[in-house]
Order: C-alpha cells, then structure tokens, then sequence
C-alpha cells in the first residue's frame, strides 16, 4: 500500500511515520516536497509501485472490507482496463445543509479516484494523471484518453467505498463552484464530451437550462412581466419536497450553489473559449 502525501504542512507527516512502524500492511509513504495537486501526487505513487494493477481511493474515503477483492474480479477479464466502484455517503454520518460528500451509484464519465482501478499498462499508455489541472478534472483526463485508445471501463457496484461528510461553509461552496469551470477545459481537450456527457452538447446538467431560462425571465420581467413565467420550469424543480423549515432552507441553498456553479462554468468558457454551461 502507498500513501501520497501532497506537501501536508500539518502533523500529516509524523501521523504516518507512526502508521509505518505499527502497522502490518507494507505501507510506504511518499510525499511531494509542496502542495502541486492530486494529480502529481497520484502519478508519484503509482509510478512508485511495481503492481500490474493500481487502486486508488482518497483520504476522505473508507473501503468496504470486500473493496479490493470485488474491483480486482472484474479486472480478471483482460479486455477491461478500468474499473470504478461505487461510492456512498458514509452512512453514520448526517447529510444536513452545506453537506459535502459523494455519491456514484452508476458509471459516471468522469473516472473520479475516490474508487478507480486501473491496469499499470493503461496509465502508462496514457501518461497518468492531468498535472495542469490542480483540482477537479485531472481525474477524468486518464478515463478519456483511454477511452480515444478504445479501453473499455466496467462499474463494479460491489467494489464499495463510504465517503466522508463533511460540512466545510459558504467559502468552501463558493471556491468547489468555480472550479466547475475546468469542465470547459476538458471539453476543448475532449471535444467528443460534448456529445457523450454534457446534455444539448452544451450544459454540465439538463437542469442549467431551467436555471438560464429563470434568470433570463427574471431580467426581462422588470420591464415585461410576462417573461417571469419563463421562471417556472426552474422553480418546480427547485420546489421543496416537504413543507417545512429545513426543507424549503435546502432548496433555497441549492438554488444559490447552482447560480455559483453556472457563473464558474461561464468564467471557464471565456477562459477556453468554449461554451459549457
């Protein structure tokens, strides 16, 4: 087993040296000398492994005890080069407002290593991982480049790992929102995205159009009211499910991450010069 560790300046380094001399697991550690991004970090440790077989979960994560076991079975077909898990909310802990974990019950299209098996030969094949993109996307570079070789990826729902929920604030939300803009970088890189991903060949989720139609409505109805009703489609599917405070407080808090999310994809289209929204 390898532990990445990304340049941490906090007790990171003494917590493992600890693990190391305790544990019975051959666990190595190696470590980046600054902060350069998961990407670079995940190539380090690979590249530090002699496996035919890579798997990588991310410190936020705990496998299920048959994880292992269940991802490498469905790499016993020679002709599938990558598989991704399943992925849930750790279980014991509570949802509420401001909320951050993951969930991945079918294969995504974005190849995200919180549950990702790779065979050695493709991550050589395709260079490893994106070391450009510091966060969100340098993941899914890898998954689509080896999908232009024609590598098959398989989702394993046995191959579990519970994510880690966490309630970081506004600040948090506001930073992961205009990240979504690295979703224009992929589609200049991956144009075949466009058709295979995004909905419309434009937008990141067929949602975005109810939310561009309200905002639009919103615009335009301070001189013409009828235009509000463009508002609707978006407002139902923001309804809230039940009538009660916390309810009606989730959907109002999905509302503004949704207007931050379109803002960063709209920044990075500019940034690409490529329209995703």
């Amino acid at each position: 087993m390898i532990v990445a560790d990304d340049g941490s300046r906090d007790e990171t380094q003494a917590v493992l040296a600890d693990l190391v001399a305790r544990t019975r697991l051959d666990l190595r550690v190696v470590r980046n000398p600054s902060n350069r991004g998961p990407g670079r970090a995940r190539n380090l440790a690979w590249r530090s492994s002699a496996a035919p077989v890579i798997a990588f979960t991310d410190d936020d994560c705990l496998p299920d005890p048959g994880w292992l076991e269940a991802g490498l079975a469905r790499l016993e077909n020679t002709s599938v080069g990558i598989v991704q898990g399943r992925t849930l909310p750790d279980p014991s802990a509570a949802l509420g407002h401001w909320a951050v974990t993951q969930r991945l019950e079918k294969f995504s299209d974005r190849y995200e290593t919180c549950n990702i098996f790779y065979q050695r030969a493709v991550l050589e094949e395709v260079g490893g991982f994106d070391e450009e993109i510091i966060f969100f996307g340098e993941d899914a570079v890898p998954g689509w480049k080896a999908r232009r070789l024609g590598i098959t990826a398989e989702f394993a729902p046995d191959a579990l790992v519970f994510h880690a929920v966490t309630h970081p604030g506004a600040r948090y939300f506001l930073r992961w929102a205009m990240q979504h803009g690295n979703w224009a970088t992929l589609v200049r890189r991956f144009p075949e995205m466009r058709r295979e991903v995004l909905w419309g060949g434009v937008f990141v989720k067929r949602s975005h159009v109810g939310l561009i139609s309200a905002l639009v409505g919103l615009g335009v109805g301070i001189v013409w009211r009828p235009a509000l009703l463009l508002c609707i489609p978006y407002v139902w599917h923001r309804r809230p499910r039940a009538f009660s405070r916390d309810a009606v407080l989730d959907q109002l808090l999905a509302g503004w991450f949704d207007v931050a999310v379109l803002v960063g994809l709209a920044a990075g289209s500019v940034r690409e010069r490529t329209l995703v929204l």
